[in-house]
């Protein structure tokens, strides 16, 4: 299975009825992939993933999209 199958699995399973009262919250997926060719984050987001990084990963782009989905944070940074 790779991230693009996983994602639409865990996507899948947040609008099942039989699991939703098992998940409180979705599930934030962050992808990071070796591929930094043009289209591929529009591909992960269009998957149903939250957010993308490229690898090399620089430790900054890290925790500024761990910081974009930390619960309490609006879509724009805000509190």
């Amino acid at each position: 299975m790779d991230g693009y199958e996983a994602t639409r699995t865990i996507r899948k399973r947040e609008q099942d009825l039989e699991h939703r009262c098992r998940w409180k919250a979705p599930v934030h997926i962050i992808a990071m992939t070796a591929n930094a060719m043009q289209g591929d984050r529009e591909k992960c987001l269009a998957t149903g993933m939250d957010d993308y990084i490229s690898k090399p990963m620089r430790l900054i782009d890290l925790q500024a999209a761990l910081e974009r989905w930390r619960p309490g944070v609006d879509a724009k940074g805000v509190e």
